[in-house]
């Protein structure tokens, strides 16, 4: 069997050409609740074209559709129009960012695709915060204040969870982390039906997911053993499905 030998500047070409494919094919990353663009960092590292955002700070009273309008026109404008991926309540958001931003299709990463799918086990702090407003700025000011805490000791547990995810989380302002979640609450429960059906979604759980267990949704793609940062511990996956995506997504020729 004979070997094919390529002039070096024949691979650099070819090379340069991936580069600016991926480069052209936009990928927007929405990080989950108390994270922010520092959760993407094995993606933006895979996809030089690819973009992790921070949250901007909600209004009072804001409602989650309302934010993910006024979050979007915060982006600008996208040429071609990008694909949107979300974790967590980044994932809740991502379909009325996409919709925004002229985008057609959505990746779903460890969330639910509609408020019906929202587990149950959390009205009961929705009521709380909803009826007792003050009781959510004492729980929120405490987990920040465990976080902390937690980060003195990384070296016992450091092995099982990313400390980069609790610094994230204690670095998290608690005036915005009550507002979204109270966003994202008031969204599970008082909303009904699909946000935006006209969009070709592709949800990735984890079978192992304890914030927003798989029984409660209906993934596309099922990662087995995974938790809820996905992202995180199985790079190799999501960065396998992203490829596989935008390889979909390029335009054909005739």
């Amino acid at each position: 069997m004979l070997a094919t030998t390529i002039p070096l500047t024949t691979c650099a070409a070819l090379i340069l050409a991936e580069i600016v494919r991926l480069v052209d094919m936009n990928l927007i990353f929405l990080p989950g609740l108390g994270a922010d663009s520092r959760l993407f960092k094995f993606q933006t590292a895979a996809f030089p074209g690819s973009v992790a955002v921070d949250w901007i700070d909600p209004l009072p009273g804001e409602t989650l559709k309302n934010y993910a309008v006024r979050f979007a026109d915060s982006l600008g404008p996208f040429t071609p129009p990008p694909i949107v991926c979300g974790l967590s309540l980044g994932g809740m958001i991502a379909p009325y960012v996409a919709k925004r931003l002229g985008a057609s299709k959505c990746l779903l990463l460890c969330t639910v695709r509609n408020p019906k799918e929202f587990p149950r086990r959390y009205y009961p702090a929705w009521l709380l915060g909803r009826f007792c407003p003050p009781l959510s700025w004492i729980v929120q000011f405490l987990l920040r204040l465990f976080a902390r805490f937690l980060l003195l000791f990384q070296a016992f547990w450091r092995h099982r969870i990313d400390p980069e995810v609790v610094r994230q989380f204690a670095q998290t302002p608690t005036t915005r982390l009550v507002r979204l979640t109270r966003m994202m609450l008031d969204w599970a429960y008082l909303s009904k039906g699909l946000i935006a059906p006209e969009l070709e979604t592709l949800q990735v759980h984890g079978t192992r997911d304890p914030l927003l267990p798989i029984r409660s949704t209906t993934p596309d793609i099922r990662i087995e053993r995974g938790g809820h940062l996905l992202v995180l511990t199985h790079p190799a996956e999501i960065n396998a499905i992203l490829r596989d995506l935008l390889q979909k997504s390029e335009p054909h020729s005739p």
